[in-house]
């Protein structure tokens, strides 16, 4: 895990794409797409299937942080083609086997699919949501309210090498008012940012999380 501050509290970012957020013990994460393999293969394209990718990603995470509640900031679904009964039944014994943790969720621009299985949460938020320092958002759109964490574009980073190859990375992205999370789910795609002069960006490398922000001194905004 890496730290990170802001407005007086602590992320601690984990390679699984996700970040916690320690004084409320909260895992936050952002885009799992579930379904997306489905509704791939309801298209004819053939790639594994299944929810084992993100559903094991946040076992790891659980595990790691011990978090008592988790925030999902939209696209829980993919497309209403993924949102197949298999996937479905697979969600709920998962669910079902973690009724000590919350979950909070929040809908995306996918989310056209439907609500969330029965048990996921109680409310299926469809707005903005403050709470603390914090607004919790799908759409990374500044707010007068607090600072936001949301989703919706799943950055990435270009980075090049001595020998000119380039790699593209996920990436958590932090501006002086908004920071936006990776995609939680598999063969989401990414979008490469370029960041201004005070962002903050930790890349995603396999098992690590690397803050390439030059000079980045304490962390605190």
């Amino acid at each position: 895990m890496t730290r990170f501050a802001v407005c007086g509290e602590v992320l601690w970012l984990l390679p699984e794409r996700c970040a916690f957020w320690e004084r409320t013990q909260t895992l936050v994460l952002a885009d799992p797409h579930f379904g997306k393999p489905d509704a791939f293969r309801a298209a004819a394209v053939p790639v594994p299937g299944g929810a084992t990718g993100p559903l094991d990603r946040l076992d790891r995470a659980l595990e790691t942080t011990g978090a008592t509640r988790v925030v999902v900031l939209g696209d829980f679904w993919h497309a209403r083609e993924g949102r197949t009964p298999e996937l479905v039944e697979e969600l709920d014994a998962w669910r079902a086997d973690r009724p000590d943790v919350r979950f909070d969720l929040f809908r995306g621009n996918h989310d056209r699919a439907g609500p969330p299985p029965p048990g996921w949460a109680e409310v299926w938020q469809t707005g903005d949501v403050s709470d603390g320092p914090f607004v919790f958002a799908h759409f990374p759109e500044p707010s007068d309210v607090g600072y936001v964490l949301a989703g919706h574009l799943h950055p990435a980073v270009a980075l090049t090498g001595l020998g000119r190859q380039r790699v593209r990375l996920p990436c958590f992205w932090f501006g002086p008012q908004v920071g936006v999370f990776p995609a939680f789910g598999d063969f989401t795609g990414t979008a490469t940012i370029r960041p201004g002069e005070k962002d903050r960006v930790f890349v995603l490398a396999e098992d690590q999380v690397v803050d390439i922000t030059p000079d980045p001194g304490s962390g605190d905004k």
